[in-house]
């Protein structure tokens, strides 16, 4: 009994060993290629095994990244199958624009590549604003909206803080304009006890068989 527990308790630790080294060596040789190859750099905003942050720390065993509320992340190189990374050669900063349907949309068309245009000028956005305003147009009809879908190419990783201020100076501008930004409505209609009343009596009778 005592050497039959005992070649149990062996296995075990040998399996357990074998299972731990062999993680180590996918963490290893995981962190080795995204290194090799350039996937993640120190600073980079990256989405890696469903967590995305700014990148602080790159080992070969492991990621360390940091979300946008501040919380860090510890990701095991092994773990990463697919890299999503922000901060590579340029971005886009996308904006789905909602306007009412009574709106020449020519004119809002027109409004926002002002819009854009002024955003380029700027001292401060200017220098992240890679292109001009790229319209792609009508992206849905919504229920109380024509949805119009436009991007303006940036530099890597700042697509968030152009597309925050390009939409705060095209509210401003909307304004100035008179076009309006819908919001969803809903009407209630409550009728009267006379009313049902009366829509009662001029009901058919039911005419029995």
């Amino acid at each position: 009994f005592f050497f039959s527990s005992r070649r149990r308790h062996t296995r075990y630790w040998r399996d357990w060993s074998s299972d731990v080294c062999s993680s180590d060596l996918k963490d290893f040789f995981s962190g080795m290629f995204l290194l090799l190859e350039n996937q993640i750099r120190v600073g980079d905003v990256v989405e890696i095994a469903g967590k995305t942050g700014v990148v602080e720390e790159l080992t070969l065993r492991r990621t360390k990244l940091r979300s946008f509320d501040g919380a860090v992340h510890y990701v095991s190189n092994g773990l990463i199958t697919t890299v999503t990374n922000f901060s590579t050669e340029f971005a886009f900063a996308v904006a789905d624009v909602s306007v009412s349907y009574k709106e020449d949309l020519d004119h809002v068309f027109s409004v926002m590549r002002t819009t854009a245009a002024a955003l380029r000028q700027d001292e401060r956005f200017g220098e992240m604003i890679v292109d001009d305003l790229d319209i792609a147009g009508v992206e849905q009809l919504a229920d109380s909206a024509i949805v119009v879908r436009c991007r303006m190419k940036t530099v890597p990783a700042e697509q968030w803080k152009v597309r925050r201020e390009f939409l705060k100076q095209l509210k401003l501008a909307f304004e100035k304009e008179g076009i309006t930004i819908p919001f969803p409505h809903r009407m209630l209609v409550q009728e009267s006890a006379p009313t049902r009343d009366a829509m009662a009596q001029s009901q058919p009778p039911v005419q029995e068989k």
